[in-house]
This record gives structure tokens, C-alpha cells and sequence, in this order.
């Protein structure tokens, strides 16, 4: 009798080999699962039912593979780092050909935005919404400091002071959501262009650049969008509105979540907002709409902003709004709102109301204190509102927080002074 051969090296091995190949393939695909659907609908579109399905799973693989959901999410936030890191290194190698100047970090920095709001896209979303989750914790702060020395080095590569690797990280740090926006691709690359040549030209060295007028455009193109000022009678419900996309996400969003929140029937919602849509847009125009209310009334209380006309005491007022421990509610709001925004393009005309509608109240106080004319100051004040609201995101992610957002508030100040008012900057660097 003929002996039976052995096993060929191709047959399939014993079913106890199997199982951590089994194991580590659903692993696999809950990450992707979870990944997709977080940058797709964000992190309340993530659920158990949800990224199982998308996986093709048991819900149950969850806490065989995770622990639980929660660790699944981390998982997915710690793998985007991964991914980052390594899509940044491709960026590297395409930005080290541009020239060793102020102006090539300015080129850098333009290219890095466009390419991680284009191809990027997915995981800008999934950084976005792990910074919304845990601002300045866990992977979000690990991800800043990623892109906090990727600046660094940036800026050195280009000859440039690592203060002005900061000051490139925390343009990018607000651009890197705000450029997710899809409500009009060409007036709003025209915008950011124009304002990253204003921004290399104050505070990195570069030569200055005629404006084109892209920027007041696009603010008043925003502004001008078919959703008007939020009547009083709303105003209860559209803060409402913003509450429930704060606390649950778009998927939250119902009118009768909206009238439970507000104590209100679901009929005044509807007569006031009739779509899911509508409700969105009346939430972003009453943030924008109550922070101009708010700070109108705020308008006598010491210490005023607009009341200042001193650049030196201007710069002191603004100092503590910019540089306190814990970003403001209302910023928080706005970015959760826009982040709900970009995922509809039915509601990308409301979004750009957030993205373009920073810094009235600055701009009007800017104006008076540097005597700027209609024409100038919108670009000087967008481009600085945008500094000081991502001042305490980019340094989120340090060792020494406060340490970092003072440094930085203090180059932007630098930078501010020595453009519209070079005495007071000479006595600011002096003190």
C-alpha cells in the first residue's frame, strides 16, 4: 500500500491557525468601516449598528476585537495620525523644490491646504471631528503636534525662525477646516490665495502683493446668500437648532428634536424653518447673528475693544480673549456647525456664512484704530481674525499650552503693529 503523502505547503492550514488571520481581517475592515463613516456623516453617524453593518460584522465583533466602541473610535483617530504622518512626507518631498524664501513657504503652505482639503479630504474630516470630540486631548492633541512639527520643519526648510513655523501651523490649523468648504470652489481658492500672500507678506518677509478683491467678495457674496438675518421670533429655535447638531450631530436634527429643545411645538418650528436645511442655515446665522448682538452689548463694558483707539491698548484688550485656557463656547459651536455643513452641498451657501463671517466685531475696531480705509481692511482683519481664533487649537497639542498661545499671540501682534503702525511695534518690541 502506497503511503499518503503529506500535506502540500498550499493546503489550507488547521482551523486554531486561522482564527487570528479571521480575527485581525474583521479588525481591519471595523477601522475602515469606522473611518468612513466618521468622515462621511461624523462621529454620531458612527455607531456600533452602523460601522458593523458598513464592516459587514456582528455588532458584537466590536467588543471581541475593541473592548468596546469607544475603543474602536480611538483606534481609528490613532490610525489617522499614522496616515497623516505619512501623507505628510509625500507633501514634503513636493514642496522641496520651491525656492528657500518667504515666498516659497508661502507656496508651501497654499499647497498643503489645497492638497489636504482635496485628496486629504477624508482624513481632514476624521482630524476635524476627533477635534471636536476631545479639543486638545487623546489624538487630537497628537495630531496637532504632528502638524505642529511638520510646520516647524517646514518653516526651516525655508529659512525661516521656528516662531514663524508656528505662525505658518496656526494659518493652516484654521484653513485646514475651513478649506473644506464646497460652496464656490473659484472665488473661494481666489480668496485664499489672496489672503495667504497678505499673510506671508505681514509675517513672514514676503514682498507685499497687490489685492484683487477676492476676499470682501467672498464676504459679501456669503453674507448676501439666500438666508437673511434670523427674525426674533426664530431666534429661540435657531439656537435651539444649534444645540442639537452640538450634542448629537447632523443625524440628530429633526424638528421635533428642535421644538423639544426649544419648549416650543413642532409647528412654530416648521412655520419657521420648513426643512432639515433651512434649520441648519437659521442655526448658523443665529450663531453669527448672536455673537453681533452680544458683542453690541458688551459695547460699553469695560474693557472695551471698540472703544480703544491706542494700536498698544488694542493689542492689551484682545490679549485675554485669545489667550485664555479653554477655547470659547461659541467657537466651539461655529466649527461643529460648519463641520455639519460641508457634509450637505444643499447647505454649503450657510456654511461659507461661518467661514467668511469671522471678525466683525474686530474689523470695525481694527478699522478705527489703524485708520484703515473701506477697501484695506478686509483682508487685514480676516486674515488676523483667523490667526487669533486658531491661536489656542494650534497649541493645543504642547507641552506648555499657555506658553505657546502667548508666543504666538505676541508674533501675531508683532506682525500687526509692524505692518500698520511700525512706532508702537518698535516700542512693543522694547517692553
Amino acid at each position: 500500500m502506497v503511503a499518503r503523502p503529506p500535506p502540500a505547503a498550499t493546503s489550507a492550514p488547521p482551523t486554531s491557525a486561522k482564527a487570528p488571520l479571521a480575527k485581525d481581517n474583521t479588525r481591519q475592515r471595523l477601522i475602515a468601516a469606522g473611518a468612513s463613516l466618521i468622515a462621511s456623516g461624523g462621529i454620531a453617524a458612527a455607531s456600533a449598528r452602523a460601522i458593523a453593518a458598513k464592516a459587514a460584522t456582528a455588532a458584537s465583533a466590536i467588543n471581541y476585537n475593541f473592548g468596546n466602541l469607544e475603543r474602536l473610535l480611538l483606534t481609528v483617530f490613532e490610525q489617522g495620525v499614522e496616515e497623516t504622518r505619512a501623507w505628510q512626507q509625500d507633501r514634503a518631498r513636493e514642496i522641496a523644490a520651491l525656492p528657500r524664501s518667504p515666498d516659497g513657504a508661502a507656496l508651501a503652505l497654499l499647497h498643503v491646504i489645497q492638497a489636504w482639503a482635496g485628496g486629504g479630504r477624508r482624513l481632514a474630516l476624521t482630524y476635524q471631528e476627533a477635534a471636536a470630540a476631545a479639543p486638545g486631548e487623546g489624538p487630537a492633541a497628537a495630531w496637532t503636534r504632528l502638524w505642529r512639527d511638520f510646520w516647524l520643519q517646514t518653516a526651516a526648510g525655508f529659512g525661516l525662525p521656528a516662531i514663524d513655523g508656528r505662525m505658518l501651523h496656526a494659518f493652516f490649523e484654521y484653513e485646514a477646516l475651513y478649506s473644506l468648504s464646497a460652496w464656490s470652489p473659484a472665488l473661494e481658492t481666489a480668496a485664499l490665495i489672496e489672503m495667504v500672500e497678505h499673510f506671508a507678506a505681514t509675517w513672514l518677509g514676503a514682498p507685499d502683493r497687490a489685492a484683487r478683491g477676492a476676499t470682501p467678495l467672498a464676504e459679501r457674496t456669503a453674507g448676501t446668500r439666500p438666508y437673511g438675518s434670523v427674525p426674533p421670533a426664530a431666534m429661540r429655535i435657531a439656537k435651539a437648532a444649534a444645540e442639537v447638531v452640538e450634542d448629537t450631530g447632523l443625524v440628530g436634527l429633526t424638528h421635533r428634536a428642535v421644538a423639544a429643545r426649544a419648549g416650543v411645538t413642532t409647528g412654530s418650528v416648521t412655520h419657521h424653518f420648513r426643512s432639515v436645511e433651512d434649520l441648519v442655515a437659521g442655526a448658523i446665522r443665529g450663531q453669527v447673528q448672536a455673537m453681533t448682538d452680544e458683542a453690541a452689548a458688551q459695547a460699553d463694558a469695560p474693557p472695551s475693544i471698540e472703544a480703544i483707539l491706542a494700536p498698544d491698548a488694542w493689542i492689551a484688550a484682545l490679549r485675554p480673549h485669545v489667550t485664555s485656557e479653554l477655547p470659547s463656547p461659541p467657537v466651539i459651536r461655529r466649527r461643529r456647525l460648519f463641520l455639519a455643513s460641508i457634509r450637505r452641498q444643499e447647505l454649503a451657501a450657510a456654511g461659507a456664512v461661518i467661514r467668511f463671517s469671522y471678525g466683525g466685531t474686530l474689523r470695525d475696531s481694527m478699522g478705527r484704530v489703524f485708520a484703515l480705509s473701506a477697501d484695506d481692511l478686509p483682508l487685514h482683519a480676516s486674515v488676523l481674525a483667523r490667526l487669533l481664533s486658531a491661536i489656542w487649537f494650534a497649541c493645543a497639542g504642547d507641552e506648555d499650552p499657555a506658553a505657546g498661545r502667548a508666543a504666538l499671540f505676541e508674533r501675531i501682534a508683532a506682525g500687526v503693529l509692524g505692518r500698520l503702525s511700525p512706532r508702537h511695534a518698535q516700542g512693543l518690541a522694547i517692553s
